[in-house]
């Protein structure tokens, strides 16, 4: 599905929050950035037979943006942007040594029940970015919507109080509860112009100077 790493000099928290994701797309593999560019990076993507790119760039010791790129040799390009206030890592909900997925399988994206337009928004553009399915919620279960497609992980997106954020399921693992990472998402960009930042959905004013990013 996709080669995910970081950029340079990665924290222990950055490579474990990398390592995370690989557990919930499937087929997927993390990779050590080490002193690689991204035109190593996607060489090396489009070697293994991966669509994506993900890079997860660090700051002040934390995750701060994950920029997705589509890999081809012909038409690569950047697809878009999360800027993120924080993570929840898998051990910190209290799932450690979740084995990644080694075989294909659709990674589904819908939102939890009675959420707003932009979270059906965003569950939409986050399916694009990853590659995946948006199915919408209406009143099915997950594990209804996992049946339906044949498949054991799910990223949901769901309400948060400073903006939305993005949780994941693996229900191979336990059907009773996400599994984490827990992504909370402040600021997302498609490439194509499309965006939402939770300040102006909230109609918080920025100080002056404060950058739109």
């Amino acid at each position: 599905m996709m080669l995910i790493t970081t950029s340079h000099r990665p924290t222990r928290r950055t490579r474990s929050f990398g390592h995370d994701l690989e557990r919930v797309f499937p087929n997927s593999l993390y990779l050590t950035r080490g002193k690689k560019t991204i035109q190593d990076l996607l060489m090396e993507a489009y070697d293994r037979n991966y669509e994506r790119l993900l890079i997860v760039n660090v700051w002040k010791g934390n995750p701060l943006k994950m920029t997705f790129i589509k890999v081809d040799p012909d038409d690569w390009g950047y697809l878009g942007y999360l800027y993120l206030h924080g993570i929840k890592l898998q051990r910190e909900i209290g799932f450690r040594n979740i084995r990644p997925i080694r075989e294909e399988m659709p990674f589904i994206v819908t939102t939890a029940k009675r959420v707003g337009l932009d979270h059906v928004a965003f569950a939409q553009a986050f399916a694009e970015l990853t590659g995946g399915k948006f199915v919408p919620r209406k009143e099915r279960s997950l594990l209804g919507i996992a049946d339906r497609y044949n498949t054991d992980v799910l990223g949901v997106i769901e309400r948060h109080p400073r903006g939305m954020a993005v949780n994941f399921y693996r229900l191979d693992v336990t059907k009773e509860r996400a599994v984490g990472p827990l992504i909370s998402v402040k600021i997302w960009i498609m490439e194509d112009g499309r965006r939402w930042d939770y300040k102006e959905a909230l109609g918080i004013k920025k100080k002056p100077g404060q950058s739109r990013e």
